[in-house]
């Protein structure tokens, strides 16, 4: 009885500290996870563009700033993994980034890309798809600043460590914020109270740490719990598994199947 008089007490609190979701398109929100990467290269505007036409709700992009000060779409502190190339994206300028190809060796079919800048980034989203921005590295008001420039403060929702929520709220005070709860808080309760001190919007993490009730918790508190459920087979089967647990987003490797998935279930 305590912990449901606890929830209760929780939920009646303010959820966040002013800023707004994006709004939803749809019951159940699907996150393409660093683009639509199955059919284009992760992080590229291909990909970004792909998502969209995909019909998710929310493209993942990872930034990061390069020597020059300049914003970037890199998920990988080095370009050796996605380009043909070598190096720390911290130690390199825009343009030997911009001289590299963002290519697959396993995947020749794919054509060869580039590595886009966060501002051809937003002018490629703008009014067609709601962005999760994931904040690798850089100054926060700088990019606090680009998207205001870009004119798409609705439709952002940033990704940070716990540690760093306060730096948004400070740099940016209008955008979403969206973190990934501590891998030891395990109750409703507690959960609850997690995102209730930091004022956030929703929450990321494994699928797998949560049950349940503390999706139902979070929901009833207005915190959404859209965490990550990328795997190596993303199935029918799977999907019903996860979403058993009440989750009302998701971001997904495959979009696509998730979609029709979602539309066969009559739940999108």
């Amino acid at each position: 009885m305590r912990t449901w008089v606890g929830l209760l007490l929780l939920a009646m609190l303010p959820a966040g500290v002013g800023a707004e979701l994006p709004p939803a398109r749809n019951g159940f929100v699907v996150i393409a996870h660093r683009g639509h990467h199955a059919r284009a290269h992760e992080n590229t505007l291909t990909a970004l563009r792909e998502a969209a036409d995909a019909g998710a709700d929310y493209v993942e992009m990872d930034v990061r700033r390069t020597a020059d000060g300049h914003y970037v779409l890199l998920h990988d502190s080095t370009v050796d993994r996605t380009t043909n190339g070598r190096g720390s994206v911290g130690r390199m300028t825009l343009a030997e980034l911009r001289a590299l190809e963002v290519r697959d060796p396993a995947r020749p079919e794919v054509k060869p890309d580039r590595i886009p800048t966060l501002p051809e980034a937003l002018a490629a989203v703008k009014g067609r798809i709601h962005v999760y921005l994931d904040f690798k590295q850089g100054e926060r008001e700088e990019v606090a600043r680009l998207i205001r420039e870009a004119a798409v403060t609705r439709q952002v929702l940033v990704y940070d460590r716990p540690e760093n929520v306060a730096a948004w709220r400070k740099a940016a005070p209008e955008l979403a914020l969206i973190v990934s709860p501590p891998p030891d808080l395990k109750g409703p309760e507690e959960l609850v109270a997690f995102a209730r001190r930091l004022g956030v919007e929703a929450l990321d993490g494994s699928w797998e740490s949560y049950s349940r009730e503390m999706v139902s918790a979070a929901e009833r508190a207005g915190i959404k719990v859209w965490p990550d459920i990328q795997a190596v087979r993303e199935d029918p089967a799977y999907f019903q598994k996860v979403l058993e647990r009440g989750f009302t987003g998701a971001q997904t490797d495959h979009p696509e199947e998730l979609i029709a998935w979602l539309k066969k279930e009559k739940r999108r």
